[in-house]
């Protein structure tokens, strides 16, 4: 699973690179903020249709930025509930945040170090239309997410 985990985040950079409709778009935006409802989530919505719930503020000091090396655990499910990967217990993901995707780059800015987050990514800022091994293509994606370090 680790192999497809850093497959998954530091591969692809999916802002903008599928070329989906106005009308999808709002669809897959739907779909995300329709599974947070369903699951009782208190989050926003941020640009791209990217659903984010805090479930706890950190209390580092560093904020991440563009730029920022950090490292963190999380675990990713589709929204039929099927795990697809997450990182080993006590070995979090290391990157930069320009080589997670596109709903990673947007939901983790300006948090710090000890946020857990819960987010709803919708196919334009995941994988869009290619799809990646355990990960069908136009799958909405569903991330539980622990900030670990900020650098």
């Amino acid at each position: 699973m680790r192999n497809l985990l850093v497959i998954l985040l530091t591969g692809l950079i999916v802002l903008g690179c599928n070329t989906y409709s106005e009308e999808e778009k709002s669809g897959f935006v739907s779909k995300a903020e329709e599974y947070a409802k369903k699951h009782h989530w208190n989050y926003e919505v941020l640009d791209g249709g990217l659903v984010v719930e805090v479930l706890e503020k950190g209390t580092g000091t560093e904020k991440i930025q563009s730029g920022s090396e950090l490292e963190l655990s999380y675990k990713g499910t589709l929204t039929n509930g099927r795990k697809f990967d997450q990182t080993e217990p006590g070995k979090p993901l290391k990157s930069n945040l320009k080589g997670l995707i596109g709903g990673f780059q947007l939901g983790l800015l300006n948090h710090v170090a000890g946020t857990k987050l819960r987010m709803v990514v919708p196919p334009q800022l995941g994988y869009g239309d290619d799809g990646l091994d355990k990960i069908p293509a136009n799958s909405t994606l569903i991330f539980e997410i622990s900030i670990e370090k900020v650098f």
